[in-house]
């Protein structure tokens, strides 16, 4: 099993896909820092990255299964769910994403 990266490493991860304008895979990121920064009880940075993550899946296509699919199982030491699109994201954030 592979050792679970810093969250600094993830956020360098995140900030490398932005960089690269792979929004997608920038979304993943950013749903795992969400994850990360909840459980590590820093809400304010989780907070950031789900509305972020949000942001970028709202803005992908996600009209069919292909399009929704994730590619990864796990992303910065975090499962990603197996249809990854913004509904799920509002439904498994849902603690952050209300104010």
């Amino acid at each position: 099993m592979k050792p679970v990266p810093s969250i600094d490493d993830v956020v360098r991860q995140f900030e490398e896909e932005r960089y690269y304008k792979d929004d997608r895979r920038a979304a993943e990121f950013a749903y795992a820092l969400a994850v990360r920064y909840r459980d590590d009880g820093q809400t304010d940075e989780a907070r950031k990255y789900a509305k972020t993550c949000l942001e970028l899946l709202e803005g992908l296509p996600s009209s069919t299964l292909e399009d929704v699919q994730s590619d990864h199982m796990t992303v910065g030491g975090v499962p990603l769910p197996e249809l990854f699109h913004d509904g799920v994201v509002r439904n498994r954030l849902r603690d952050l994403l209300t104010v």
